[in-house]
């Protein structure tokens, strides 16, 4: 009887969710993707104005590009959306890719650009 009233307990304890609200499902990861996306400043005219900072998904470094100056908040950011991420406990690895999904093959890397006036983070 006491082993059953100790799994219950570790069971309940478990079964917290991301958005710490008791009883309440899990966020999608799409969900916390587009919070994170509103958290991040990417707004540019030119290159020189973003920079690349390294996201995690659920297998490994996804590199994206935020506006510079802005990366000293990114690290807030970041933990809330790996937090939310409902990743499964093992099993994917990948190399570093862009926003795209792109890994940088010999003689490239994945750098930071400015297109229609938003920071990306591309392979070249």
């Amino acid at each position: 009887m006491r082993a059953l009233a100790a799994l219950v307990v570790v069971v309940a304890a478990c079964g917290g969710s991301a958005n710490n609200t008791p009883d309440a499902p899990p966020l999608d990861d799409a969900v916390c993707k587009a919070n994170l996306e509103a958290e991040l400043d990417r707004s540019c005219t030119a290159p020189a104005d973003c920079v690349v900072v390294e996201s995690e998904d659920c297998c490994g470094p996804v590199m994206l590009a935020i506006k510079s100056g802005t990366d000293s908040r990114f690290s807030s950011s970041e933990q809330r959306y790996v937090t939310c991420l409902a990743c499964p406990p093992l099993g994917c690895n990948h190399a570093p890719q862009d926003e795209a999904g792109h890994t940088a093959q010999a003689g490239q890397s994945i750098v930071a650009d400015c297109v229609a006036s938003r920071c990306v983070a591309t392979v070249q």
